[in-house]
């Protein structure tokens, strides 16, 4: 592959897998949970919301890396 595909993999992975809308419901949800005085404790779901995509992006340009040469 060449460059140009590697950047557009990469543009439509991140659109479908929300990635740039991560960091802002994690800040809202953040807020909301100390306005109101909760515990901000939130486990393996919000981990699992952040860290998905990243393992998703590894793993495709893992494949692009061995099998483009």
């Amino acid at each position: 592959m060449d460059f140009w595909s590697v950047v557009l993999i990469f543009t439509f992975v991140a659109g479908i897998m929300g990635w740039t809308i991560v960091p802002f419901t994690t800040a809202v949800t953040w807020y909301c949970d100390w306005r109101d005085g909760n515990d901000i404790n939130w486990g393996l779901d919000t981990a699992f919301t952040v860290a998905v995509p990243f393992a998703w992006m590894f793993a495709i340009f893992e494949i692009c890396l061995l099998y483009c040469q």
